[in-house]
């Protein structure tokens, strides 16, 4: 119900600006307006993520390392890797794209998720398949829904190592409370105010 109240009324207020965004992505002619990517939620569950894209559209479906082999610049992947899966200068992100990502409007279109009951305002990150081998505790991660928002996002984001992250996203399940989501979103909307930890 939470989900369903809160998603929607943020989705009549975000209106307005995703319109823009969308006319902006059509006149920047760097592919589709929405990016979409399977993802995992509770249960195993694949569902598609709707995302305003950010990176040119030939790089889709691509693993960061195959995008930069494909540029040439295979060098990237490993100083994209060991700087918390983030380059300062992405050359596989739009000019728009940067300005979304920096201020987290990019993520707008899951409130859409939030709304068909794929994923919930606040959980752990929505998995993608081919992270599943990589967590330890994959069936805990997997046995509620994913989140828009989560603690490991309020908690620093891309300033905390990746494994700190799951770390953060495995102590939300085993601790959840009505009160912790109220937190992690009034904390979500002022790091989008400030722009912290986004890149």
């Amino acid at each position: 119900i939470t989900d369903l109240v809160l998603g929607g009324l943020a989705l009549i207020v975000a209106s307005p600006l995703m319109a823009i965004i969308a006319l902006l992505q059509l006149l920047g002619r760097n592919g589709s307006v929405l990016f979409t990517q399977t993802r995992l939620t509770r249960f195993g569950t694949k569902f598609k993520v709707y995302k305003f894209r950010s990176q040119y559209q030939k790089y889709d479906g691509t693993t960061p390392e195959k995008a930069f082999e494909m540029m040439g610049k295979p060098e990237l992947a490993k100083e994209y890797r060991e700087n918390g899966d983030a380059l300062e200068n992405d050359p596989r992100v739009t000019r728009l794209g940067k300005f979304l990502r920096a201020t987290s409007l990019d993520e707008l279109p899951q409130l859409f998720n939030v709304l068909k009951g794929d994923i919930s305002l606040v959980g752990p990150r929505a998995l993608i398949p081919e992270e599943l081998a990589e967590y330890g505790k994959k069936h805990t991660i997997l046995s509620v829904k994913s989140g828009l928002t989560g603690l490991a996002v309020v908690s620093g984001r891309r300033d905390i190592p990746y494994e700190e992250r799951r770390k953060l996203d495995v102590y939300y399940v085993q601790n959840w409370s009505f009160w912790l989501d109220i937190v992690i979103l009034l904390k979500t909307v002022r790091m989008v105010i400030s722009r912290v930890g986004a890149k």
